[in-house]
């Protein structure tokens, strides 16, 4: 007889330990490391102070295109313009390819990311640093655009 007052008692007890593991919530029972951790992105906008001038945008845009029209119509070999513009975009998707592959290989792109490291910092020296230097690159980047642009 207290065999089976004590196996009852063994019972009861596991039976409310059991309701008590039925009561948690499922999120109590996972591990705090193993729950999703949601990441909250924020954005942040300016307005601009002045407003939008869409008719100067419109005579700028407008003035783009008659400038185009003008170039392509004064072109005498079309064809040949045509051909090298696509080779240019095939150039550039070539280019990038051959960046996506050397990238992938695993001390060349740790190199070229140093070399483009030390370039930048020579940059920075050589034409931003000083006065002078400034006003060099700029006259250097506004004949370039004249050569370019055909002035």
């Amino acid at each position: 007889m207290a065999a089976i007052t004590m196996y009852r008692a063994s019972l009861a007890s596991r039976s409310a330990s059991l309701s008590a593991v039925r009561a948690r919530p499922a999120a109590a029972l996972v591990p705090v490391r193993a729950q999703p951790v949601r990441a909250r992105r924020t954005v942040a906008v300016r307005a601009s102070q002045e407003p939008m001038n869409t008719e100067e945008l419109t005579a700028k845009a407008k003035a783009t295109v008659e400038d185009l029209q003008a170039k392509w119509e004064a072109t005498e070999e079309k064809p040949a313009a045509v051909a090298l513009t696509v080779a240019g975009f095939i150039g550039v998707w070539a280019a990038s390819g051959v960046v996506s592959a050397v990238d992938k290989l695993p001390i060349i792109g740790d190199f070229f990311e140093l070399v483009g490291l030390l370039v930048t910092g020579w940059f920075i020296y050589r034409y931003l640093l000083f006065g002078p230097d400034r006003a060099e690159l700029k006259s250097n980047i506004d004949s370039f655009l004249d050569k370019v642009s055909g002035k």
